[in-house]
């Protein structure tokens, strides 16, 4: 059978033709079969890590890749704004899982209502559409940008035109540091981290022109 197939593939070059297309799109099919296998073994790993449902960990995941968002950056955010909970409410306002201030989430959505607001996964879509703004201003530094989503850009602005510096460990405790970075794939938690400071002091409506 294998050598009588063999011997129609050399005597009928279209045949030759449509096996070699059908080849391809199984060797399409199998990497992208090992591909999503891979993607929620990371997933069932992240959940594990964080301690969270599988569920909340792959929505996290999907819209991270969606905003082209660090993965491991973004979980660690969401661990700092809001414990990974999902109606978590600062001193301020700033509601859900990435504690969007209403002012800021109505500028990425008009007309966005507080409950859509708290929907999940568009508060994960906005949150993490507005840091990867933001690293993209601050021409991929992630510390600074950080410390803006935290503080607002015309806080960091104000305070970078006096000579300032407007850290104020968010940055720090996001990054998981001491010494590394998520964004630089520098794992685990061994160390202690700083208090946390005031959720989203001054964040804004936009950003401010000019920067």
């Amino acid at each position: 059978m294998a050598l009588a197939l063999v011997a129609a593939l050399l005597v009928f070059p279209p045949t030759r033709a449509v096996a070699g297309r059908a080849w391809a799109g199984v060797d399409a099919a199998l990497a992208a079969m090992r591909a999503e296998q891979a993607r929620e073994r990371m997933v069932a790993g992240y959940a594990r890590k964080y301690g969270i449902s599988v569920d909340l960990a792959d929505a996290i995941e999907r819209a991270a890749r969606a905003e082209r968002l660090d993965t491991e950056l973004a979980f660690r955010l969401v661990r700092v704004e809001s414990e990974f909970r999902q109606h978590a409410r600062s001193h301020v306002g700033a509601l859900g899982f990435t504690q969007l201030m209403p002012a800021t989430a109505a500028e990425l959505q008009p007309g966005i209502t507080r409950e859509q607001m708290v929907d999940r996964d568009t508060n994960l879509r906005l949150g993490f559409g507005y840091l990867k703004q933001l690293i993209a201003v601050y021409d991929g530094d992630a510390e600074e940008a950080l410390t803006a989503y935290n503080r607002g850009p015309g806080t960091v602005a104000r305070i970078r035109r006096k000579g300032g510096d407007p850290s104020n460990g968010y940055a720090d405790l996001v990054l998981g540091r001491r010494g590394g970075s998520p964004v630089n794939h520098v794992a685990a938690d061994s160390t202690p981290a700083p208090a946390a400071p005031p959720l989203h002091e001054s964040a804004p409506a936009r950003l401010p022109q000019g920067l």
